[in-house]
């Protein structure tokens, strides 16, 4: 875990290898800035919530100059988690320093961007930024909006303020937050576009600029985002007189859970996820001395329904003027989608989905979701880890469904109007709608580009391609095709794992020239036997309960499981050279109570066959 030291509001640091941060003077390298406040409103700020603007832009700022290595998806987990300490001066030091408020801040912190946090906060002396420095083109008072939303300019945020302007007729205050010029950009002209259709005396917006200055950012992720976007949510709503604000974002990316093994920790954001919502809540709450609360007004719907409500409130063909991709320093003038990250890729599952397709032409996207030649591994397994997941998802019984995905026991219990039953069971619900979306655009997909499919003329290390390999070549149900595309796409997607075990280098090889040894050649070693017996009598290949399987290993029960994740992650690469989607159970499979086994689907074949056709 990497350690890092972030002196705030000085000249320099006081040592070597930490950082200084400072949001005005001299030395000033964060901007914080807020335009089209009112002077009312501005009257109405107190310098706690300077305070808490300060320490939010700070680490924020801090999260995109400190990386957590490399950018390949092969370096996760604690390799990704940093320890942050920061030093901030505060006008309020007596409430920073209470233990509810420091704990609230550090636990809420930690879960949203899995790393660790400590915050030592000092008396700040003069010269303090005067609170009227931040905020810019004041303006006159305007009348007083129903409500208070956060506006990012994606689909789900565009979606929730045309639903609250036209179906709910309510008028908002939206509060936009941008680090580019592109995404400002991309704001103004959604904003301008609502007010010159009817909304303009319903509808304001207060964008704000929050940045580092003179340094490059060199972590793309942005975790802590949600937690600036927050309290920008909150210093406009208690300025408007409020304590509520929105956020506009589906449930299923609410919750987002993580696309494969090296999707965890750090990489698995929780942007909005209830339990940073309700830590969120109790903090501002503390900071307040009242109940603050924070709506999702889309938490019950999947990216596919977001998307139809644009539709829904006559405004889609705006659709392609909303902007989800985390890399606008790749846009261009026409592209603002690069198609390979994580939010393009739901996005236009999600459109697709929805039938709104023609109002958004592929070539808006750098890279076809499901058509391009996605040549960096990372990239395709991104891609893949998707359809896997939510193909598993579509799989999945209710009753298994907090076993198979434990993650979504971090949420059942942070929706205070609900049980964690009723929470759980909707929560299945809404994840089962967003697996029926994204199997309908495959299905789509593979009905029209079926003779492309059988040619061999999708590009190899496109989606498509990748998910439903040809290597075997399976006709299409020439009748009762929709009926039959469900059973069609499972055959085609089996994943075809083939090995061989080379005893007298003690190695296991796979078709696709990935060798594994070592300890990982033991363990495969202690599960070959019943594998090969079971396979020979055509019959079950059974379980070795993990007591036996560690005792066989000599080695706990715990380093057998860490080893059994070290074998996973040494295998994933197949995902590309193979096209074989990698679930965790892909080779070594576990049954909960059972134990583990060699994949049946697996075949282990002659060393001669695999090393003949192993590329040079």
């Amino acid at each position: 875990m990497k350690q890092h030291i972030i002196e705030c509001g000085v000249d320099a640091p006081s040592s070597e290898g930490a950082i200084a941060m400072n949001v005005h003077g001299p030395s000033k390298n964060v901007n914080l800035r807020i335009d089209y406040i009112s002077r009312t409103m501005l009257a109405n700020l107190p310098d706690l919530l300077i305070d808490l603007l300060e320490i939010a832009a700070y680490v924020y700022c801090a999260d995109q100059r400190l990386d957590r290595g490399t950018d390949k998806l092969s370096n996760f987990g604690e390799n990704w988690r940093r320890s942050l300490t920061f030093s901030i001066p505060v006008r309020q030091l007596q409430v920073w320093q209470d233990s509810e408020v420091r704990d609230a801040l550090i636990e809420t912190l930690g879960f949203l961007s899995d790393d660790t946090y400590s915050f030592n906060f000092w008396q700040a002396t003069a010269p303090v930024q005067a609170k009227e420095l931040y905020f810019h083109d004041l303006i006159d008072p305007e009348d007083e909006h129903d409500g208070v939303a956060l506006f990012s300019g994606g689909v789900d945020s565009f979606a929730g303020a045309v639903t609250d302007l036209v179906a709910n007729g309510r008028s908002l205050t939206l509060v936009g937050h941008f680090s580019s010029t592109k995404v400002r950009n991309v704001q103004d002209h959604l904003i301008a576009e609502l007010k010159r259709r009817g909304h303009e005396k319903r509808l304001s917006f207060i964008p704000v600029s929050v940045s580092n200055e003179n340094v490059t950012a060199r972590e793309y992720t942005q975790r802590t985002r949600s937690f600036l976007f927050a309290c920008l949510g909150l210093v406009v709503a208690k300025m408007s007189g409020k304590d509520t604000f929105s956020f506009y974002e589906n449930g299923v990316v609410s919750i987002n859970l993580p696309l494969a093994g090296d999707v965890i920790g750090g990489r698995a954001t929780r942007t909005t996820h209830p339990k940073v919502l309700r830590g969120l809540e109790e903090l501002f709450s503390l900071l307040l001395s009242r109940e603050i609360r924070i709506q999702t007004p889309l938490q019950w719907m999947t990216k596919k329904e977001v998307t139809q409500l644009i539709d829904a409130g006559g405004m889609v063909d705006l659709l392609s003027k909303t902007a989800s991709c985390t890399r606008p320093r790749t846009w261009n003038r026409k592209q603002k989608h690069c198609g390979l990250c994580s939010q393009c890729i739901d996005r236009r599952f999600g459109i697709l989905a929805a039938g709104l397709g023609a109002y958004e032409a592929p070539d808006l996207y750098m890279n076809d979701l499901l058509l391009a030649n996605r040549d960096d591994g990372d990239e395709l397994r991104m891609a893949l880890a998707y359809v896997t997941l939510f193909k598993k998802v579509g799989a999945t019984p209710k009753e298994r469904f907090l076993v198979d995905f434990p993650e979504i026991v971090s949420a059942v219990g942070h929706f205070p109007d609900l049980s964690t039953s009723v929470a759980g069971d909707r929560l299945y619900d809404l994840f089962q709608r967003h697996a029926s979306a994204v199997e309908d655009v495959i299905s789509s997909a593979v009905r029209e580009h079926s003779t492309a499919l059988y040619r061999n003329e999708i590009a190899p290390a496109s989606l498509l391609a990748a998910c439903y390999s040809t290597k075997v070549v399976e006709l299409a149900p020439p009748s009762n095709y929709d009926a039959e595309a469900k059973a069609f796409m499972d055959r085609l997607s089996t994943p075809s794992l083939e090995f061989a075990i080379e005893q007298d280098q003690k190695r296991v090889h796979f078709r696709g020239g990935l060798a594994i040894d070592g300890t990982n050649y033991k363990l495969v070693g202690a599960l070959i036997d019943s594998f090969r017996v079971a396979k020979g009598n055509r019959s079950e290949v059974p379980y070795l309960p993990a007591p036996d399987l560690a005792r066989a290993l000599n080695i706990s029960e715990q380093a057998m499981r860490t080893q059994i994740t070290r074998l996973r992650n040494a295998i994933e690469p197949l995902a590309v050279s193979m096209g074989i989607p990698m679930g965790q159970d892909t080779f070594i499979e576990n049954k909960e109570r059972s134990g583990y086994r060699i994949n049946p689907s697996c075949r282990e074949i002659s060393v001669a066959d695999i090393l003949d056709q192993t590329p040079q």
